[in-house]
């Protein structure tokens, strides 16, 4: 099998351990901004390695600051906002409902791209977001307990939940435009992912000058919370290290895609460790399976 078919599917399955490691920590934490603040932080030395290996240092010295910007402003949305929203909707859903709704993204990244890049709209294109919406319809009218199926409306935590994986997707699905042009800049991936974590980290810093928020943090017990969160961000920063890895292996029309099956670790790994606190229905499966449709659709 192809190298960067194989790192694909190792990054999958570090994304979903990641994930389902998420949804418990943050779940019994109370709260998601501690489990992002750990993700951000542990992310530096994983791309401090990569452009160690790659060479690419030097290139550190020389960017531009168009490309720093750029690269600064997609870590932030990135790495801050997206995470912040996304683990806070696995927080409040579940991941087995969030996940397929976050994984939206690559729709907010063609319509950028076709928009401001000028990349052709396709009928394949067309299918991908009929089947992502399909995916979203099923799993947003799922309802997690007997007695809420009897109500005809979501709950407010649901409906804040659902808005909040959507606007993950959102985050999600814009920066993969203000890295390209970073990137294209730069002329290093590694570099440039060091550099959108490095900016991230910086604010993720001067957010926690903020003694509420410096508190939360501080004060988790340490066996309970903080090294299962630490855990988490290392899956995290690994999968996005293998991802990267994997794309300067195999062409992107074929990682991405690949990429996506982590929804079904996810399902598997929240089984085994998630069992009381996930949904596990045939509309959440189905509506996984039309979310992995739509994205491979996206990349024919």
């Amino acid at each position: 099998m192809d190298t960067g078919l194989i790192l694909t599917l190792i990054a999958a399955v570090s994304f979903a351990a990641g994930i389902v490691m998420v949804r418990k920590t943050a779940g019994e934490a109370g709260e998601s901004f501690s489990v992002t603040a750990m993700s951000v932080f542990v992310g530096i030395p994983f791309f401090a390695i990569a452009v160690l290996a790659s060479g690419d240092w030097h290139k550190l010295l020389t960017v531009s600051w168009r490309a720093l910007a750029l690269l600064a402003v997609a870590g932030v949305i990135h790495f801050i906002i997206g995470r912040l929203l996304g683990y806070s909707s696995f927080r409040l859903i579940g991941a087995n409902r969030a996940t397929p709704l976050t994984m939206t993204s690559p729709f907010y990244t063609v319509l950028l791209s076709v928009l401001f890049l000028g990349e052709s709209l396709t009928v394949f294109i067309a299918l991908g977001v009929l089947c992502m919406f399909a995916g979203v319809a099923l799993i947003t009218t799922e309802r997690k307990r007997a007695a809420d199926k009897k109500e005809k409306s979501l709950s407010r935590a649901e409906v804040k939940g659902i808005l909040l994986a959507l606007g993950a997707a959102l985050c999600w699905g814009i920066t993969p435009v203000l890295i390209k042009l970073g990137i294209e800049e730069i002329g290093s991936s590694a570099a440039g992912a060091f550099i959108s974590y490095a900016t991230s980290a910086v604010v993720m810093a001067l957010l926690l000058f903020n003694g509420q928020r410096r508190q939360q943090l501080t004060q988790l017990p340490v066996v309970r919370s903080v090294l299962p969160m630490a855990v988490a961000a290392v899956f995290t920063s690994a999968g996005q290290l293998l991802y990267y890895a994997a794309l300067g292996k195999s062409p992107a029309d074929v990682v991405t895609p690949l990429l996506s099956i982590q929804i079904l670790f996810i399902f598997f790994f929240s089984l085994l460790v998630n069992r009381k606190i996930e949904l596990f229905t045939w509309k959440v499966v189905l509506g996984m399976a039309a979310t992995v449709a739509g994205t491979v659709l996206f990349f024919q």
